[in-house]
Formats: C-alpha cells, sequence, structure tokens
C-alpha cells in the first residue's frame, strides 16, 4: 500500500517495476557523480606532473591517463545502463509526471551536479592539454638545443682534424 496524499492506493507491480528502475537510474546517477569526482583527481594527479620543476614523472603521468580511461569506460557503462532503463520507463514519467515529481526533481539535480562536474572536467582537460603542450615543446627545444650543441662540436672536432695547421713547436733558442 501506498499514501498518496489524502488517499492510499495500492501499489501495482508494473509500479513497483517503475520504482526499482527509477531507484536504479537515481543510484546509476550517483555513481556516475563519483566517477566523475574520480576524473577531476586524475586530472589534478597530471596537473601536478605537468607542472612539476624536477624531472617529468613519466609513469605516474601514463598511469594517470590509463587510470582517467578506466573511469571513462565506466561513465560509458553507465550512461548506457541509464539509456537502458530509461527507456524502460520513459512513457510511465511522461504520462505521469505528477506522481513522479520527487523522483524527476531528484534525477534533474543529479544531472545537474553532473554538467557541473562535466564542466570542470573539460576545463582541467583544456588546461592539461595546454600544459602539457607547453612542456613537450620545451621539451623538443631542450632536446634540439642538445643536437646542435653536438653537432656544433662534432663539426669543430671534424675541422681541427682535417686542418693542416702546425702544431705548437718547441724551437731551441741557444744556438
Amino acid at each position: 500500500m501506498r499514501n498518496n496524499g489524502d488517499h492510499t492506493t495500492e501499489e501495482s507491480g508494473e509500479d513497483k517495476v517503475t520504482e526499482s528502475y527509477l531507484d536504479m537510474m537515481e543510484e546509476s546517477l550517483r555513481e556516475k557523480i563519483k566517477v566523475l569526482e574520480d576524473i577531476i583527481k586524475e586530472n589534478e594527479a597530471q596537473k601536478e606532473i605537468l607542472e612539476s620543476t624536477v624531472a617529468f614523472d613519466e609513469a605516474g603521468f601514463d598511469e594517470a591517463i590509463s587510470r582517467k580511461g578506466e573511469l571513462i569506460g565506466r561513465i560509458e557503462n553507465l550512461n548506457d545502463g541509464f539509456e537502458s532503463l530509461y527507456e524502460r520507463v520513459k512513457a510511465e514519467l511522461q504520462d505521469n509526471r505528477d506522481k513522479y515529481k520527487e523522483k524527476i526533481a531528484v534525477f534533474q539535480d543529479l544531472i545537474r551536479q553532473i554538467t557541473d562536474l562535466s564542466s570542470s572536467i573539460e576545463a582541467g582537460e583544456k588546461r592539461n592539454r595546454a600544459l602539457a603542450k607547453s612542456y613537450f615543446s620545451m621539451a623538443r627545444d631542450k632536446m634540439n638545443q642538445g643536437r646542435r650543441s653536438s653537432q656544433a662540436a662534432l663539426d669543430y672536432y671534424l675541422t681541427m682534424n682535417k686542418s693542416r695547421i702546425t702544431p705548437p713547436q718547441f724551437y731551441d733558442t741557444k744556438n
């Protein structure tokens, strides 16, 4: 039995199934929020690595990217599951908006949180992309400078070996 305001109605089997689907959808949205928060943490880890003034932590950077890839896979699975559940209850929700208004309000709030987290992730990704571009550009410049220095040293060595400069001679001044 369910109490709907002034009167009590029996909940049908279909209502129970719909409620169950709605609960699973809510849980899916809550889980998505947790995963998005984990992605934000991984973005921060990448930022710290890219901003580090000590040697570049390539292994740590690769691990952060790998963990983020796994988290993105989880997001895709959660999205697929949510969409599948929504398709099953879509008509019921549209036909009985008042009956499910509280659940719909919860969904709207969770979706707002997800949107905010997604925006934060996008900003973090953009920031990290710029940091990575800058870091790898500087690294490439250092490598090119090292190559130029090595080439200059090699050119000098080859030039000196080819030249016929008479090495300094010891002159006997007693004669």
